[in-house]
Order: structure tokens, then C-alpha cells, then sequence
């Protein structure tokens, strides 16, 4: 551009120069080099932009797009992701309850996202085993923002951080919050003059009055007590310190013994298996409770008044649960209550950790660099915040807190707040400050939400708190060497847990147990737990125990 300018000024200095001599044929035309000039500028400024790099981004499908808003792979969020970002995003949808399952499957048939978005520590190990995950590093180190970032927050890299010492996962980061929460409904005990269950055998006395003594009223035996799927499911069995907390994902059933040496769950979860046992045998839960994989059926259930005790996301997505709730049963009142005693102690349901891996980089992916932009990018402040709350003017106004001010919740619940997944995994919501707390985006005039709020500061209350460690369990184990990861699938063993809720007399709780160490055993566990402890004391540096670093500057 500079030598063309040049051009430009010398062409005009010898068309002055020439009509000061009289000259005139000189410059009253058009100089061949003058035209070329002015259509090589005209060219520039009507040139297409250049065309963004594309990239292909798992994202996690709840099935909760409202009717009308298009599907994961095409609606309003993702034309606004694809018309602001530097790159060019095909999303690919990946059912939650399928996480693992279906990444395989992508990877499987060659066709694996180039970012993989997933909870599932356990499914980036897999994919790093079979190098199917490329470094970061390089890619790191012409980062911007989510570079100055993980500098500010080094733990995240300590946490993406594979045994050859490379970085392979991006993290968001957040601060510590509480995930799920166990609800009670506070007007059934109030009528059946219970309190809430404070112990496991409290818990089940409730879900027995809530089945047999009519709580609701309408002198029907139509209510149960509980359910045992899905999230529920897990909070049962962190009443009894049991890491394999769902029968049906693939998990890690590996827990620290007092000593701090790391062992198999298989005992605690024979207690929270009997435990769930004796809920199905005197019929205070779902009979068919197994096929309801994703809890949707259990969540009918609440919102229609059916169960007393039920846990679900604590998140701002969940507040259209309670709305629901109360639409379908005015009087329902509800309660947070922390997770009842068990044998082992008082625990807290699942959190989201202050710093958690959530995406790697496909090794074959075209365009690494694409990926980094694009990682950088929604690691800024002003995509965050558009993504969770909305646009500027539409959806949202500055509050006199300086945060966010939600116009119309209506118009939020049918346009926004279903969006979570394309921004969660990778929204470090600390770049927000005070304005990342969900109650601030509460309408306290509004009594549903002031009542929604009161749940939500009581979960905090309950679950944040040193008293009430997370489970005992490693969130950063390495990744198994090929002879060993067969021994680890629950292929088999959740068949026997799940045989031993439903089997009556003919399957017991304890055979289960003898069946699952057994076949543990068969598949050389053992040597599964020596390799995990050996890593452990040479890389106890690197060793993140949620139950113990989750609480570090509380």
C-alpha cells in the first residue's frame, strides 16, 4: 500500500509539473499506471473478506432447545457464534447420557470434532492413550487471552497436564460452586410432621412416609418417596462415599483409604447398591426406574407432584424446573438440604471444581490453530457474557449493580437460558467477577425466584464447606496403559449392581459385591490399582484430591 501511495504522489507531482509547462496533452487524461492504480484501490475495497478457517466442536445435547429454536447444530446461537467468532464452528451434538459412548463412536468412524468438548476425564485419558490428542503447548504459546489467563490461574495447566509433562486439556475456570442439589418438599413433611432427613436411615423413613401416607393430600396412593436414577442416583451413593455414583456411566470406581492409598470403591458401593435395594423392594421408588437413564422420567415426576425428594443441577438453567414445580402445584414449598449422614461421614453432592479440564484438540485436526482462536476467543469477557445472559438491549440492561438486568425472563427462558452447553465448558465465568453469581440475575421482587434464590444460597451453604468434603477420589489420574484399560470398563460390573436393586431375594446386594471383585480381579484390577499408586507417589506434585484442593483460601 505504501508503494502504491508513492505511485499515486509521484503521478500527481509530474501531472503539476507538466501543466505548469504549459504541456497541455500532459495530464488531462488518464495515465495507463494512473488506471491501474485506481482499479487495484477499487479491487481492494470491494474484495470479499477473507474466508474464516472451519472447525468442527462437540457440544453436549440435553434435548432442552425450546420448540421453534432450531436443533444443536443450527439455531440463533449458533448463527451469532459463526457471524462474531475468527473461525467458522460446525457444532456436533453428543447426548449427555452418551458422552463417552458417542466420542468413541465419532473417533471410531474418523469423523472425532477437532475440539472435543467432555466432562469425561476418563474419555480424554482414552483419547491421549491412543494418540488421538495432540499437545498444546506450541499452540499455548501464541495464545492471548486464554493464555494470560491459565498465567493467572496455573493450577489449570497442573490439571491438563498429561505423564509425558505436555499440556493436552483446556480448562474452564470458575471458583468453587455447588452442582447439584437434593431437594425436599417441606410442605409434605410440614403435613406428615417429618423434618428433613438429616442421616440415610432418616432418609429412608421419609421416602416411606412420602409413599404410604398420602403427603399431597388427595387420598390417592399415587406419590413415592424418591428415585434412584440419574442424579438422585448419585447423591445416594455419595451418602455412602461410593465413586461409582451412576450405574449407567462409564466411571472410575477408585477411592483413597485412610492411609491415602488408593483403592477400589467396590465396598461403599455395596452399601449405597443395598441401600438403593431397599428403596425399590418397599416400593418408594420408580419400578422402572433402570430405563430411565436420563432422569427425564424422574423430572416429570417432580414437576408433577409425584415425588418428595428429588436432586437435580442447581444451575440457572434449573430454575424453569421450579417454575415448572410451582405452576403444576402452587403450594409446593422446597427445600436445599445437605446429603444425610451414612457410615462414613458427611459428604457434599457434586461440585463444579474452581478449575476444570473440559476440551482437548484432535490429533488430526487440519487447523490447530483455528482451534486456538477460537478457544481464545470465548475465553474473553464480552463473548461470556453475551452467550450467558444474552444480548445487550434485548435481553439484558445494566442493573444498578453494574451486572447484567435480564428485561423479560420469558423472552430469556424461549431464547437464552437453553444455551448453556456452547458456553459452560469453556466459560471461565472468573473473568465476570460478582456478576458470575447466579443470584444477582434473580428477580427478588418476583416470589418464585426470591424462593429459587433461598434454594440456591442453602445448597451454597450446605456443600461449600470444608465439613462437608466431595468424595474422596483423584480428578487428574493418567491415562492406562493399553494392557490395562479392559480391566477398568464397567462392562459387567454395572449389569450386577443394577441386577442386585432389582432381584429381589435371588440377588443380593453382597453377591453382587463377591460377583464384581471377582471379575475385578479376573481382569488383574490389581495391577490397575499399583500402577495408579505408583504414579501417585512419584507425581505428587501433580496429584489434584478435589476433596482436599477444592477448599485451598476458603
Amino acid at each position: 500500500m505504501k508503494e502504491l501511495f508513492n505511485r499515486k504522489v509521484l503521478s500527481a507531482a509530474l501531472c503539476t509539473v507538466v501543466a505548469s509547462t504549459a504541456v497541455l496533452a500532459g495530464c488531462s487524461e488518464k495515465t495507463e499506471e494512473s488506471k491501474i492504480v485506481e482499479e487495484k484501490s477499487t479491487a481492494s475495497q470491494t474484495a470479499a473478506p477473507a474466508k474464516k478457517s472451519k472447525i468442527r466442536v462437540s457440544v453436549y445435547d440435553r434435548g432442552q432447545i425450546p420448540a421453534g429454536e432450531g436443533d444443536f447444530t443450527k439455531n440463533r446461537w449458533t448463527q451469532w457464534i459463526n457471524e462474531n467468532a475468527p473461525v467458522e464452528v460446525e457444532f456436533v451434538p453428543v447426548p449427555r447420557g452418551e458422552d463417552v459412548q458417542k466420542h468413541n463412536l465419532l473417533f471410531a468412524s474418523g469423523s472425532g470434532p477437532d475440539l472435543v468438548v467432555s466432562y469425561s476425564g476418563s474419555l480424554r485419558n482414552d483419547l491421549f492413550t491412543q494418540k488421538q490428542l495432540r499437545p498444546l503447548d506450541d499452540l499455548l504459546e501464541k495464545s492471548t487471552t486464554y493464555k494470560k489467563l491459565v498465567e493467572q490461574y496455573p493450577l489449570a495447566n497442573k490439571m491438563g497436564m498429561k505423564p509425558d509433562g505436555k499440556i493436552y486439556d483446556f480448562s474452564r475456570i470458575t471458583g468453587l460452586s455447588s452442582n447439584h442439589v437434593l431437594l425436599v418438599r417441606q410442605d409434605w413433611l410440614d403435613k406428615l410432621k417429618l423434618t428433613a432427613p438429616a442421616t440415610v436411615e432418616e432418609f429412608y423413613n421419609v421416602a416411606k412416609a412420602f409413599t404410604e401416607n398420602d403427603p399431597d393430600g388427595n387420598g390417592k396412593k399415587d406419590t413415592l418417596g424418591t428415585n434412584i436414577s440419574h442424579i438422585t442416583g448419585a447423591v445416594i451413593h455419595i451418602m455412602f462415599d461410593s465413586t461409582f455414583v451412576n450405574l449407567d456411566y462409564n466411571q472410575i470406581p477408585y477411592r483413597f483409604d485412610a492411609n491415602g492409598k488408593l483403592i477400589n470403591g467396590f465396598q461403599h458401593t455395596k452399601e449405597a447398591v443395598d441401600f438403593q435395594k431397599r428403596l425399590f423392594d418397599g416400593g418408594f421408588v420408580d419400578k422402572d426406574w433402570v430405563t430411565d437413564k436420563n432422569g427425564e422420567k424422574a423430572k416429570q415426576d417432580w414437576l408433577n407432584g409425584k415425588i418428595g425428594m428429588y436432586a437435580a443441577n442447581k444451575g440457572g438453567y434449573d430454575l424453569a424446573l421450579y417454575e415448572a414445580l410451582k405452576k403444576n402445584n402452587a403450594n409446593a414449598q422446597v427445600v436445599a438440604i445437605p446429603v444425610p449422614e451414612g457410615p462414613y461421614g458427611k459428604f457434599s453432592a457434586a461440585q463444579d471444581a474452581p478449575v476444570q479440564p473440559t476440551a482437548s484438540v484432535n490429533s488430526r485436526a487440519k487447523d490447530p490453530e483455528a482451534v486456538m482462536k477460537f478457544v481464545d476467543w470465548m475465553s474473553t469477557e464480552s463473548v461470556l457474557t453475551t452467550l450467558k445472559f444474552g444480548l445487550e438491549g434485548v435481553h439484558w440492561k445494566k442493573g444498578v449493580n453494574g451486572c447484567p438486568e435480564i428485561i423479560d425472563r420469558e423472552k430469556n427462558k424461549k431464547e437464552v437460558d437453553w444455551n448453556y452447553d456452547y458456553w459452560t465448558p469453556l466459560g471461565s465465568t472468573v473473568l465476570l467477577g460478582k456478576c458470575a453469581q447466579y443470584e444477582v440475575t434473580l428477580d427478588t421482587k418476583n416470589p418464585v425466584q426470591n424462593e429459587f434464590m433461598t434454594i440456591h444460597k442453602a445448597s451454597n451453604a450446605a456443600y461449600l464447606t470444608k465439613d462437608r468434603p466431595v468424595q474422596t477420589k483423584i480428578d487428574n489420574l493418567p491415562p492406562l496403559p493399553q494392557d490395562l484399560q479392559l480391566v477398568t470398563t464397567n462392562t459387567g460390573m454395572a449389569d450386577m449392581w443394577v441386577k442386585a436393586i432389582v432381584g429381589g431375594k435371588s440377588y443380593t446386594a453382597e453377591q453382587a459385591y463377591k460377583d464384581v471383585v471377582d471379575l475385578w480381579n479376573k481382569r488383574g484390577g490389581t495391577k490397575v490399582e499399583e500402577f495408579f499408586n505408583k504414579y501417585i507417589d512419584e507425581n505428587k506434585k501433580l496429584i489434584y484430591r478435589p476433596d482436599v484442593d477444592n477448599y485451598v483460601g476458603m
